[in-house]
């Protein structure tokens, strides 16, 4: 697979891992960040949020995209509840 590259991490004690530098700059991650992580089998699917748009008035919104913006409004208050 054509980018695809290899990095080894250590987990301390406490589970946490410390991502290189390098791997975040390289996928454009802006710290800090918040990065929601989906366990598939034994491997981690690490997905970082980006920086939502703010909602634009004045336009017709579709219901799907209503739906997405609610779902990601919601997603968003499980890390921030979850981080405190």
């Amino acid at each position: 697979m054509a980018g695809k590259k290899r990095f080894i991490a250590r987990v301390d004690e406490e589970g946490n891992v410390k991502l290189p530098l390098a791997v975040l700059k390289d996928m454009g991650v802006t710290l800090p960040a918040y990065v929601s992580i989906t366990r598939e089998g034994s491997a981690l699917l690490l997905r970082f949020r980006t920086k939502r748009s703010p909602l634009r008035l004045g336009r017709q919104i579709r219901t799907e995209e209503m739906e997405k913006l609610i779902k990601e409004a919601l997603d968003e208050l499980v890390i921030a509840r979850w981080e405190t």
